[in-house]
């Protein structure tokens, strides 16, 4: 694939890269930015900050704790970490945890833990390298605490101290939550967050997530007929179209660019296309969607059947129950299963897929282009499992800065479901 091809691609998620970073931009204006690290960004400004300090405001933006911005033209030389949500903080491995080969009971680099985290369940960064965290609280299930989005500022991250309790910057609780539980940034800055209890997507304008605020309702609701079940996987394709996957039954639906609102408000779609179970377990408790380079769709199944499916671009064309042209099973890696209940995945921009097992032994597995053209029961070419890991019920994941504690980082932006 050309690099202006990989411009169009305009979903928006984020990968581990052996020594870059990889990040796509929805929307058509993506087309006219300067390509960098991933398919899509530009390049508009240089700056000087106390010695010389190249800065670039890019479609995915960067980050250092010193406010060094940074995107290329090729892959990027910045190490990105791996970022988890798991249960009740959030945890950082650092990029050498995600290129050294084996089996791994790698040790967090960083942990946060905010005396305002109820049951963590995405992050994302921002274009300003400032991490949002989405808790779907506890009220859903019996519990006092609300559900919110919380930000931490790039500086918040980089000068954090063992052990890490910093307090948000940004606290939004949505009176309109239930239990959100995944988030994707448009290239507007626009926060798209997909809410499984109240079976609706919700759409934040960039301006609404500058301050704090417990009656902030968003600027479009979108619902569903047939109505959503478990509203939670969320991506964009290359033509702009929304894909939603119905965690609590066998599809995944899809809304045409122009049949998304443009104006505030609530309303209900009716999606333009279907994708079922084919009949053989292809979509079971469909958790993360993700697109690969090529336009193919990646969906991880939660459920018994433990698989993450690839379906190619030419069958989501139309409505149909498409047999998966890749389904990759679990395998036993030193007593453990690589995959236990799958959550989030992403690609990086060499092919590799990072998946994220959210139930026992919780571990994070990487796969090579080359291994998930062969599919089936194989060994992840990293996998990060163990108890000194902590892991615990992770769930959604990003990768962004590489940060110890009290030190700088750097970022280069991205997401992954």
């Amino acid at each position: 694939m050309t690099l202006e091809q990989q411009h169009d691609i305009s979903y928006l998620s984020a990968f581990p890269v052996h020594g870059g970073f990889h990040r796509t931009v929805q929307s058509e204006d993506a087309r006219i930015f300067s390509q960098f690290a991933g398919p899509s960004g530009r390049q508009v400004l240089t700056a000087f900050f106390g010695v010389l300090l190249a800065i670039i405001f890019a479609g995915c933006g960067g980050y250092s704790s010193k406010k060094t911005y940074t995107t290329t033209s090729t892959t990027s030389n910045s190490s990105p970490a791996l970022w988890v949500a798991n249960n009740n903080s959030v945890l950082e491995f650092s990029s050498t945890d995600l290129t050294t080969a084996g089996v791994s009971a790698a040790v967090p680099t960083l942990v946060l833990n905010s005396s305002a985290f109820a049951a963590p369940q995405a992050v994302v960064f921002d274009t300003s390298g400032n991490l949002w965290v989405v808790d779907g609280g506890t009220m859903n299930t019996g519990g006092a605490d609300k559900p919110a989005l919380y930000q931490f500022t790039s500086v918040n991250l980089s000068g954090l101290q063992s052990p890490a309790t910093a307090m948000a910057n940004i606290t939004i609780s949505s009176p309109a939550f239930t239990f959100p539980q995944q988030a994707v940034f448009d290239s507007k800055g626009n926060l798209w967050v997909s809410d499984s209890k109240s079976n609706a997507v919700f759409e934040f304008m960039a301006s609404q997530l500058m301050a704090s605020g417990a009656g902030v309702m968003p600027n479009i609701t979108i619902k569903c007929n047939p109505a959503f079940n478990g509203a939670l996987g969320i991506a964009f394709d290359s033509s702009g179209d929304l894909w939603v996957a119905n965690n609590g039954t066998t599809t995944i639906f899809e809304f045409n660019a122009s049949a998304l609102p443009t104006a505030s408000g609530s309303v209900t779609l009716t999606p333009n296309i279907t994708l079922s179970d084919d009949g053989k377990q292809s979509i079971q408790r469909p958790w993360a969607l993700a697109f690969d380079s090529s336009g193919n769709l990646w969906a991880s199944n939660a459920s018994t059947t433990n698989t993450v499916v690839q379906f190619s671009k030419a069958s989501l064309a139309a409505n149909g129950s498409p047999t998966p042209a890749i389904t990759l099973n679990t395998a036993e890696v030193s007593g453990n299963s690589s995959l236990d209940e799958p959550r989030g995945i992403g690609f990086d921009n060499t092919g590799e897929l990072a998946v994220v097992s959210s139930a026992a032994p919780f571990g994070v597995g990487l796969y090579t282009s080359a291994q998930l053209a062969a599919g089936g029961a194989i060994t992840p070419n990293v996998f990060i499992v163990g108890a000194a890991t902590t892991l615990n019920a992770p769930a959604g994941a990003t990768f962004g800065p590489s940060i110890a504690y009290g030190s700088t980082g750097t970022y280069n932006g991205g997401t992954m479901y």
